[in-house]
């Protein structure tokens, strides 16, 4: 089969590598689509301490049930499915809570184990009994389950600011993870939404779909202008969807008594520390929320959602290359163009 296999920082290439075989309690898929996540271009980029080469990255995977392993139950070969990439330990504290992404022993695909950017790839015993491949409605297309893996994260950062209709919402990142919070906030009735941005381009796919209020915030005070946008009352929600430090203190200053925040995007690790007034939280009763990855109860959410198309899912695939054409998508992903990428494996 062919496979992008990385074999380093900017050296990935396409191989003829051997096709998986499903042994006892596993699956192999044949993969369909995978789209390509902001992670995936760090490992490209810069490498990852986790992802050991040579190996095949790739985790926003769907396929099809090619091979079917002794005793695994349930799957039919042609089935179309996607596979959550963490595989807890199935042990500890968090797995027994249900929160097996934060699981102190996860492993998971596209990592540890060969990812999605191939032909097939295999699915561990461990995750198939975990129930990590769950079948998907025959109404999804392939390209719109590949978005499933990142909304179930959008999913799981919302839980936690429990959006109520009228609250008044700010996201900062207007990338496909911001443009998905901002959908998501529009699904609960939230409103005004205002999604800042420095892209001209992606804000307007803000005004494109229908997501709300698109701002402008470079070359100026961010905060006052977001302020000014919706119309100069401070927000119920704010969600930090880049990677900029500073949105993390404006989001503080951008909300009202009683507001959630979600510092949802990671800051860079060599320099993760950002000044914050606690007394401001304390006196105002201001949550603040971090949010990591999603677990399974997430995935069945997002393919319930995707599957009711009541947001321009489609749409939200800009950008779609053959396996061979991956470092064309690693280029439009490091220009920061369109909103996702999706690699076509078939």
């Amino acid at each position: 089969m062919k496979a992008a296999v990385y074999h380093g920082p900017r050296d990935v290439r396409i191989e003829t590598v051997p096709t998986p075989k499903a042994e006892a309690g596993e699956l192999v898929l044949k993969i369909l689509r995978c789209a390509v996540c902001g992670t995936d271009k760090r490992i490209f980029t810069h490498g990852q301490k986790n992802v050991v080469p040579p190996t095949t990255t790739g985790h926003e995977m769907v396929g099809e049930v090619h091979e079917i392993g002794t005793g695994v139950k349930g799957f039919k070969k042609g089935q179309r499915v996607i596979a959550a990439a963490v595989i807890g330990c199935g042990k500890c504290l968090y797995c027994r809570r249900g929160k097996s992404n934060l699981c102190d022993d996860f492993t998971a695909l596209g990592y540890q184990y060969p990812g999605g950017f191939a032909e097939y790839m295999k699915v561990p015993a461990r995750a198939v009994e975990a129930g990590n491949v769950m079948p998907i409605p025959d109404g999804i297309s392939p390209d719109r389950a590949a978005l499933i893996e990142p909304l179930t994260c959008v999913l799981n950062g919302q839980e936690f600011l429990n959006a109520q209709k009228g609250d008044r919402a700010v996201v900062i990142g207007a990338g496909p993870i911001g443009l998905m919070h901002a959908g998501v906030l529009k699904a609960h009735g939230c409103s005004p939404i205002v999604v800042a941005d420095v892209s001209d381009e992606r804000l307007a796919y803000v005004r494109e779909f229908g997501l709300g209020i698109p701002v402008n915030t470079s070359g100026g005070d961010a905060v006052d202008k977001i302020l000014k946008a919706a119309g100069g009352e401070p927000f119920d929600i704010a969600i930090t969807a880049c990677s900029v430090k500073a949105a993390q203190p404006d989001a503080l200053k951008l909300v009202r008594k009683g507001a959630r925040v979600s510092f949802f995007a990671g800051i860079p690790k060599d320099d993760p520390v950002v000044p914050i007034d606690t007394n401001h939280l304390h006196y105002n009763e201001i949550s603040v929320f971090g949010a990591f990855g999603s677990d399974l109860r997430h995935y069945r959410k997002g393919i319930e959602m995707i599957a009711r198309g009541d947001l321009p899912w489609d749409r939200f695939i800009t950008h779609k290359f053959k396996l061979d054409r991956i470092h064309d998508a690693f280029k439009v992903m490091e220009a920061g163009q369109g909103i996702k990428t999706v690699i076509d494996c078939e």
